[in-house]
């Protein structure tokens, strides 16, 4: 056996080492869901964004506000 798997043996029989690691996995897990929520909410706002100026040249051009509801759902 390699040395490298004794040590990872003997590393994995502590449980502190084990409790650690855990939890060290469980906190990289959890950022990256956080990341990707982060990264949804600016995505939606941007859109949300880009309607609402859509919405506005839209009634400058002289659409009824039916017509952009109908074209843009319910910006």
């Amino acid at each position: 056996m390699s040395d490298v798997i004794v040590k990872l043996r003997k590393l994995n029989e502590d449980e502190k080492v084990r409790q650690k690691a855990f939890y060290r996995e469980k906190r990289l897990h959890d950022e990256a869901s956080a990341l990707g929520s982060a990264r949804c909410e600016v995505e939606t706002k941007g859109r949300a964004d880009r309607d609402i100026e859509i919405a506005d040249t839209m009634r400058k051009k002289g659409y009824t506000e039916e017509q952009i509801k109908d074209l843009l759902g319910d910006a």
